[in-house]
């Protein structure tokens, strides 16, 4: 899926959409980019893009703004580097790794994304690393999205939402009618934007 809205399929032209990598399954229903389309909003005053997770449908497919930077790490996305995004120039990066394998040093002020947050262990290093928390902490915004039925998750928003000073400008529950979504357990969803919106 490619664009803003996620309505089209992916043209070879379309690099930065070809590079998402496959769709699992419970993601593959039109409704599923929703998400991703509200997380662009809420990022679209940033000039520095960081998304944790994201293959299938990373935020770079999304994204209708001109940032600087996006770079999008998941063990499941094919390597990717662009120079341009949406007709300008960008520091454009899929990385194919987990969290815990890479040093992330945004440039100036950022975004963080978590869309589907399942975070796992890797090694001995935990799911919710200090590095990852810290990156939550100086983020000018963050991006949280969650299935409410995902023990995983409900294990992991604690610690992500601690690091923040204020309460969330957004806060949304969501149902998203979708079968595939429905029969994986994540339909019901939250929702997080702290920072700017």
């Amino acid at each position: 899926m490619a664009g803003p809205y996620a309505s089209a399929p992916v043209k070879a032209s379309d690099r930065a959409a070809a590079a998402s990598g496959f769709v699992l399954p419970h993601l593959a229903g039109a409704a599923a980019a929703l998400r991703q389309v509200l997380a662009a909003h809420a990022v679209r005053g940033c000039a520095h893009i960081i998304e944790i997770g994201g293959a299938g449908l990373p935020i770079s497919g999304f994204l209708t703004h001109r940032p600087e930077t996006v770079t999008v790490i998941d063990p499941k996305i094919p390597e990717f580097s662009a120079s341009t995004l949406n007709g300008a120039p960008c520091r454009l990066r899929h990385r194919a790794a987990k969290l815990q394998e890479v040093e992330i040093a945004p440039a100036g002020p950022y975004a963080l994304i978590l869309l589907g947050l399942s975070l796992k262990p890797f090694g001995r290093r935990g799911a919710t690393p200090p590095e990852l928390l810290a990156l939550a902490a100086g983020a000018d915004v963050l991006v949280i999205d969650y299935a409410l039925d995902l023990e995983r998750a409900q294990g992991q928003i604690g610690a992500l939402t601690g690091t923040r000073p204020a309460p969330p400008s957004i806060d949304l529950a969501l149902t998203i009618n979708d079968e595939a979504l429905r029969a994986a357990g994540f339909d019901r969803r939250r929702f997080l934007v702290f920072g700017p919106a």
